[in-house]
């Protein structure tokens, strides 16, 4: 799924019916964030970490996201994953159970935590697929920020199949036009993997697009005892790059402005598809209504004042409302 471009012409309706589609999509992967909280807190599932409060961001992020891209990211994407058409109800339930059965999780057959969100690069047989014309995901790994190495690779080998000749680039690589995609939580981006990597990625040059999910805590801790200045973006934005040197484009928005992050996205995948420049989308005023997981509560430690901004910007909520103010939506639908 993704946007028109400029020179495409889409009625209000084809319009309309994809932006709908965007918002069933935020609105089942937080029924199954809902419904999956009380199926680990009832017994029926021993632990749950979910994405809800992140719905609409992936969504955007998704409709930038084309075949042949790479995914490595964390264990809160199921709304991305829901969106790329390669996670249903059934498989999030399946890998939230621990199903052994690949045919019902083939995330990984029960043998890592739900919300570990992968695809196959191989078919029935041990064959290659052909990556150019799939969308793909790394299996996410439990060690926060252990995904930004993995990114890095994957965005280097791009650049490698754009720039090194004599190489078969038939079901790997489309001359380098592929993008790779990571998300983190704010709070992990104080790990030195991510810094790191961080780093590398500027200096190497890749189309490398890194989303930071920040909704001001990590767990119980709010950013001002682990960020400096309590946001990332702030801090890197001498990797902003100029006229004169190389380096980030680095690029802010809310995480409950709709519109906003699809035009963010869409701005994001250009600059690192066409230049090969990475480019840091800092994802801010996010929420998560559930907290940080089945093992607490964030009523703990969010102040009132916090919560009641919590639920006027629940990104949901938001995008309802602006479907409704468009007259792309009634508030019945």
């Amino acid at each position: 799924m993704k946007t028109a471009t400029a020179s495409e012409v889409v009625s209000f309706e084809e319009f309309k019916k994809e932006v709908i589609n965007d918002y069933k999509i935020a609105r089942i992967s937080r029924e199954c964030s809902l419904l999956g909280r009380k199926e680990v807190l009832t017994g029926k599932a021993k632990f749950g970490i979910f994405g809800d409060g992140k719905e609409v961001p992936q969504l955007a992020m998704a409709k930038a996201f084309q075949n042949g891209d790479f995914r490595s990211g964390y264990y809160r994407d199921q709304t991305f994953m829901m969106a790329i058409g390669a996670l249903n109800i059934e498989q999030f339930f399946a890998g939230l159970y621990g199903h052994t059965d690949i045919n019902f999780d083939p995330m990984s057959a029960g043998r890592q935590m739900g919300g570990h969100f992968a695809t196959h690069s191989l078919d029935e047989n041990g064959n290659w697929n052909n990556l150019t014309q799939q969308k793909n995901s790394s299996s996410d790994i439990s060690p926060t920020a252990g995904q930004m190495p993995r990114l890095l690779g994957l965005a280097q080998a791009s650049k490698i199949y754009r720039n090194v000749s004599g190489i078969n680039q038939t079901n790997f690589s489309e001359n380098g036009n592929e993008v790779a995609w990571g998300t983190i939580g704010n709070a992990s981006t104080s790990e030195g993997l991510f810094f790191e990597t961080i780093n590398a990625a500027g200096v190497l040059q890749v189309p490398m697009v890194m989303s930071v999910w920040d909704d001001e805590y990590g767990i119980s801790v709010h950013a001002r005892y682990q960020t400096t200045k309590e946001n990332i973006s702030e801090i890197l934005k001498g990797f902003q790059r100029d006229e004169d040197t190389k380096g980030y484009e680095i690029l802010r928005v809310k995480g409950w402005d709709y519109p906003a992050l699809v035009e963010t996205y869409q701005k994001a995948s250009q600059i690192a598809r066409e230049e090969h420049v990475p480019v840091l989308v800092h994802v801010r005023e996010l929420t998560q209504p559930q907290g940080h997981s089945t093992s607490g509560s964030h009523e703990r430690y969010k102040n009132a004042e916090r919560l009641a901004w919590e639920a006027e910007f629940d990104c949901i909520a938001k995008m309802k409302t602006w479907l409704i103010e468009n007259n792309i939506a009634t508030s019945e639908e």
